[in-house]
């Protein structure tokens, strides 16, 4: 009888081990995603795949976002991505299936493709409007003195937010951003940057590259959307890729809490039964 309840317990502290790893510390709880891949290659407008999504892309002007192959030298793009040109605030929107308020990760890789980095050059990611919290590219940190960096993130407003990283023509980048309320904010009111984040650094949430702290306008948001400006649309038109789009639940601080004392007690329980 001992060891069949020890095997129960054990059991199931390796399922709150399981859950465990699934918690903030470890990761985060996939909450949607588009790798763009079972796509025609055309306008990314009306189209409906991936997960966690509530209704399909939206485009108001087709040409800014475009489904095409990538891979080779767009490592670790593959399969089919976005390329995104012209100047839009909604160059690509889609409503989640619910409504979210929580702190969560982003990721998605990024290149600029083609054309030429020019200052302020934009491509960003937006939350709930597009002029809520966003991240993505604002070259040379839009002109701010001093700054070159061009992968940013921001709480909210038009500035350069938190930069890092001045990006190479052709060259591919993932990007991640963790977007949250801290202290007693009811706002999202911090987001942390990394880019081409370590294993550790997914997994831990730790050692950001950049971050902005600062009130935004939003405590919850339903949609998300890729906004582009000062892009060249010339015969030699300023084209940028995203793939891999991910969006991460991070629960909450006491589920870690609740967790550890489950195994803690359990582990409790069974050096009684050794004893």
């Amino acid at each position: 009888m001992k060891l069949v309840r020890n095997s129960v317990a054990l059991s199931i502290c390796a399922g709150l081990g399981g859950l465990l790893a699934m918690t903030p510390a470890f990761s985060g709880v996939l909450l949607a995603s588009d790798n763009f891949n079972t796509y025609a290659a055309s306008s990314l407008n009306g189209k409906n795949g991936g997960t966690g999504w509530g209704g399909a892309w939206v485009d108001a002007n087709p040409v800014n976002a475009n489904v095409l192959t990538v891979g080779g030298p767009d490592a670790p793009m593959t399969g089919n991505g976005v390329r995104f040109t012209g100047n839009s605030d909604a160059a690509a929107t889609r409503t989640l299936a619910t409504a979210l308020n929580g702190n969560i990760i982003v990721n998605f890789d990024f290149q600029f493709d083609a054309g030429t980095i020019s200052n302020n050059d934009f491509m960003g990611l937006w939350f709930g409007n597009s002029t809520g919290p966003n991240i993505g590219l604002k070259a040379n940190c839009g002109g701010v003195t001093g700054c070159t960096a061009d992968i940013f993130a921001r709480t909210s407003g038009s500035d350069a937010g938190g930069s890092f990283q001045n990006i190479t023509l052709g060259t591919s980048y993932s990007v991640m951003g963790y977007l949250q309320k801290t202290g007693t904010s009811v706002v999202y009111n911090r987001f942390d940057l990394w880019v081409n984040p370590t294993a550790s650094e997914i997994a831990t949430l730790t050692g950001s590259d950049a971050f902005d702290t600062g009130v935004s306008s939003i405590s919850s948001f339903n949609m998300v959307g890729f906004r582009t400006a000062n892009l060249s649309i010339t015969s030699t038109a300023d084209a940028l890729l995203v793939d891999n789009l991910t969006l991460n639940r991070v629960p909450e601080p006491g589920t870690l809490a609740l967790v550890g004392l489950a195994l803690a007690g359990i582990g409790a329980m069974l050096r009684r039964r050794k004893l």
